[in-house]
């Protein structure tokens, strides 16, 4: 490929990634303004000043919208996964961090947070697939393990489950109560239960 067809396919990706984000932007908005259910893609593309077409060439349906909120949210807490000053902490520690980075994430923006919580709730996608997240907080906790943080008859694979639960269940109820506790304070308190039941007593 010459130069100038890698200059014309880079155009095109930037004008492409831009009109992508211009639509996501357009629907956040909406989203905060009217809520999803009232929110149409007619107003969506209306706003982003792109055709019906567009918007469904993007994002094939509406709700692809709020994969895309849960997809970035998942992007942050898999970029600090993979931190090396991250990973030169304990295990424990590891996994609070992940846990704030998730909550922050999530309480900068209340609004939108149960937006997208409740529409994947009503989506069924939990049913269809495990979520990556379990994977991501098995093999944060399977490096505890083999370092020997943890009790050598613990399954990673259980613990993995019950921090995503826990940290689902704190979302719902987080969701509900505006006056409450902050998500991070509930999450974090349920780390530091479960780790005291899985590490090795002798770390």
């Amino acid at each position: 490929m010459s130069d100038r067809s890698v200059e014309v396919v880079g155009r095109q990706e930037r004008k492409r990634l831009a009109t992508r984000k211009s639509i996501f932007d357009s629907a956040i908005h909406l989203f905060r303004e009217k809520g999803y259910q009232a929110t149409t893609v007619e107003e969506i593309a209306a706003k982003a000043d792109v055709a019906k077409a567009t918007f469904f060439k993007h994002f094939p349906k509406k709700y692809e919208l709020i994969e895309e909120m849960i997809k970035q949210r998942r992007d942050k807490i898999e970029l600090a996964a993979v931190d090396e000053q991250v990973g030169q902490l304990a295990i424990r520690d590891q996994v609070r961090y992940l846990m704030t980075v998730l909550c922050q994430s999530i309480e900068t923006d209340r609004a939108l947070a149960i937006i997208a919580l409740n529409e994947y709730l009503c989506s069924g996608e939990m049913l269809k697939d495990e979520s990556p997240m379990i994977e991501l907080f098995h093999q944060t906790l399977e490096r505890g393990k083999r370092g020997g943080e943890l009790r050598p008859d613990v399954s990673t694979r259980v613990v993995a489950r019950m921090l995503w639960s826990y940290y689902l269940e704190s979302y719902i109820a987080w969701s509900r109560d505006e006056q409450g506790q902050s998500l991070e304070s509930m999450i974090l308190e349920g780390v530091e239960v479960i780790f005291r039941g899985i590490e090795d007593a002798g770390t």
